[in-house]
């Protein structure tokens, strides 16, 4: 039977290449992912609640009878509007990672991004305002999804470990947005720096597997 350990189910906007691609690469034998897209959106936060509600209604009616739990693959909306998108218990990515860097006892992060500056620095500020200390950031300049996905794996390298400074001085390095496929660079990066390093994806991906009450090392973290 497909999925006999666990069927994930995994919420993805349409113009996001990338974190199906990860949790393919990240899945062990027996674990299964089934997805559905949401519309792309502009801004970071839904204008119109009723509609974001109804989406989120939609996709959640699509994949309930064919998952054991459901990622919310987006930032969209998370930041403002959290709780509505909790009440579907979908997993949200940025929950996700903070639980892990709390349960682990890190407390200090360098950011990642691919968005452009004013994106970045939203990024910043919320993972400060959760009583993180961040240490340093820096972003791709990026908007489009797409191009976002289609980003080269040595091109985040190359991001982060250029601000090797600011880096060492972190507890873990953390990669931002679902959009960007973030498997073998948290692996390359965890390697090289000898820091945990956790992207969205990986961070969503490891609470999938809690839930399902299957042990799992995601790859950036021993």
């Amino acid at each position: 039977m497909p999925g006999g350990r666990g069927r994930i189910g995994l919420l993805v906007p349409a113009n996001n290449a990338a974190v199906e691609y990860d949790f393919w690469k990240m899945s062990p034998e027996g674990v299964t992912i089934h997805s559905t897209r949401m519309r792309p959106t502009k801004g970071c936060e839904p204008t119109d609640i009723n509609e974001f509600v109804r989406e989120l209604t939609e996709a959640h009616e699509l994949l309930r009878e064919v998952s054991d739990v459901i990622v919310y693959g987006r930032t969209y909306g998370t930041h403002g509007n959290a709780e509505l998108i909790r009440k579907f218990g979908f997993i949200i990515p940025e929950d996700a990672v903070e639980r892990t860097l709390n349960r682990l006892g890190l407390r200090k992060i360098w950011i990642a991004t691919p968005y452009v500056k004013e994106r970045t620095l939203e990024e910043v500020n919320w993972w400060k305002s959760r009583g993180f200390q961040v240490t340093g950031y820096a972003g791709l300049n990026k908007v489009r999804g797409i191009d976002i996905s289609n980003t080269n794996t040595f091109t985040i390298y190359r991001l982060v470990k250029k601000n090797i400074g600011d880096i060492l001085k972190a507890d873990a390095v953390y990669i931002a947005c679902t959009a960007l496929s973030t498997y073998e660079v948290n692996l390359y990066l965890h390697e090289d720096l000898g820091l945990p390093v956790i992207s969205e994806n990986s961070g969503a991906f490891l609470e999938a597997m809690e839930r399902l009450h299957i042990r799992y090392k995601i790859p950036g973290i021993d």
